[in-house]
């Protein structure tokens, strides 16, 4: 049998204070017989989502990995306690589950769980399991406020479980009648279909710590997203499932985080001191070399990339759009002006590469997909008319810094997972080795918008490039990208300009 997480959770932040909300995060990993990769690794992920981006306290999360029954139940006790005056409940569990034989429940998985008895023994099962609707309804009972429960069943269904197996796999689902007030379950993929537990992260809850984030959108207009996103990431192959009490009106009200501005985000580390490298003397747009690159009006400078056969050619910037670069456009923009600006849609990438133009007199714009493949050196390998959809998206083996796994130090910004950098977040401009082409960074820092749709309904644009907040291999290839909005902002995703300039200049 294959089992892999269930994913519980409902990460929900209102306008309410921050007392006003708390969070249960369960994960585990150590079952004796069928341990997991992934299931700390996403609840800590998620914790850390809830407490530097969503806004929850420290003192108002209750965390346990690895947990034993009497732990679960004891996190459980003390969440229902928390949880009285609360508006917002967040509960999050990862580890095994399991549904009962004639198809009505689901069953969270403590760690000291005999996987092999609960699959053949239904008693065994009810004895050991935590059952997850009976928390929702004491959840139900405590708290009036909004209840938000996700699941994310990822495994197979163990061989010869129940005398008529239902088709498929995953965990049942529940009708609509059963649902407590006030509670909306999210799945992670429609009943009886089996989700991906991905790599290092499943594409559920890689959705999830993208899409919550963004400011101003309900509940509901979040989850929509978080649906695309997942879609997107499996090719249509998963796509989740939402069901709820029968009155909505609770979770419209409700944002994962207010317009006005972002949660609180920790300070991180203080960054060691890089040593500023000269450039050489600047050229002009139709001179410009790598070794004589153009200057523009805010210091940002560009070498050639691409000429095509009508005379036209594109310089990139050496570096992605520096905050101090942005600031000229939008004097309220935060950062280290030697930092990647960040938190920037495609909208607002289009938009300084308008104002820019408009001021320079020159045509400045995002690099289309095939571009930046031609940039970071894999361009020759892909089709320069299918759409970023169409195209191989996975060249196996072919990163930005060679065909080595894990990236070799200095390689670039990635998660610090990697030993790569010392880095936590964004590293400023130039910090390591440029490419043939005397680019910096088109692997790490952040994601690059090209200004590509990605399908034929250009419901989504186009990423490129690894962040420091990446470390798996599949998302760190030369090929990867990712399928998302043009509305969607992160701390992870900047952006890089190009200059377009005629055979005359």
């Amino acid at each position: 049998m294959n089992f892999r997480p269930l994913l519980l959770s409902c990460l929900l932040a209102a306008t309410a204070s921050a007392a006003d909300r708390v969070a249960l995060v369960i994960g585990n990993d150590a079952y004796r017989d069928f341990p997991l990769d992934n299931a700390v690794k996403d609840a800590t992920a998620v914790r850390d989502l809830l407490s530097t981006r969503l806004g929850f306290q420290e003192a108002d999360l209750v965390v346990a990995t690895n947990a034993d029954r009497v732990t679960v139940y004891e996190s459980l006790e003390a969440f229902k306690r928390s949880a009285r005056e609360a508006k917002i409940l967040v509960v999050y569990y990862a580890g095994h589950g399991m549904e009962s034989l004639d198809g009505k429940e689901n069953f969270l998985l403590p760690v000291d769980t005999d996987i092999a008895a609960v699959a053949k023994s239904e008693a065994v099962l009810r004895a050991a399991g935590v059952n997850m609707m009976t928390l929702a309804e004491d959840l139900a009972a405590v708290s009036s406020g909004a209840k938000v429960i996700l699941m994310d069943c990822c495994r197979e269904r163990p061989a010869g479980r129940g005398a008529k197996p239902r088709a498929g796999g995953g965990l049942v689902t529940y009708e609509d009648g059963r649902i407590p007030a006030d509670t909306l379950m999210l799945l992670a993929a429609a009943p009886e279909r089996i989700a991906s537990d991905g790599d290092g992260h499943g594409p559920f809850t890689l959705a999830l710590l993208e899409e919550l984030p963004v400011p101003g959108r309900s509940l509901f207009d979040t989850f929509f997203s978080v649906s695309d996103r997942v879609q997107a990431l499996t090719e249509n192959q998963q796509v989740p499932w939402l069901k709820f009490d029968g009155s909505a009106k609770i979770f419209r009200d409700n944002v994962l985080l207010a317009s006005a501005g972002p949660a609180p985000v920790r300070k991180p580390a203080p960054l060691p001191t890089i040593p500023v490298v000269a450039m050489p003397e600047p050229g002009t747009p139709t001179t410009a070399s790598r070794d004589r690159p153009f200057e523009n009006s805010l210091g940002m400078k560009f070498v050639p990339v691409v000429s095509y056969t009508n005379g036209k050619k594109v310089l990139f910037s050496v570096w992605e759009t520096r905050v101090r670069d942005f600031r000229a456009y939008r004097t309220d923009t935060e950062g280290e002006p030697d930092h990647p600006v960040v938190n920037v849609s495609w909208e607002d990438a289009v938009a300084f590469c308008e104002w820019l133009s408009r001021r320079d007199g020159k045509t400045y714009r995002l690099p289309t997909d095939h571009e930046w493949s031609l940039a970071v050196g894999i361009g020759e390998r892909e089709s320069a008319t299918a759409s970023p959809r169409d195209k191989d998206m996975k060249i196996e083996g072919v990163y930005p810094w060679g065909t080595t796994w894990p990236p070799p130090r200095g390689a670039g910004n990635y998660d610090s997972s990697l030993n790569c950098d010392a880095f936590e977040q964004t590293a400023p401009v130039g910090s390591f080795s440029p490419n043939r082409f005397g680019l910096y960074d088109l692997g790490g820092n952040v994601l690059e918008w090209c200004s590509d749709w990605s399908d034929r309904d250009q419901q989504y644009r186009v990423l490129r490039g690894g962040s420091w907040n990446d470390d798996v291999s599949t998302y760190l290839l030369s090929s990867n990208r990712y399928i998302v909005t043009p509305s969607n902002r992160y701390v992870s995703r900047g952006f890089r300009v190009v200059l377009e300039v005629g055979s005359g200049g």
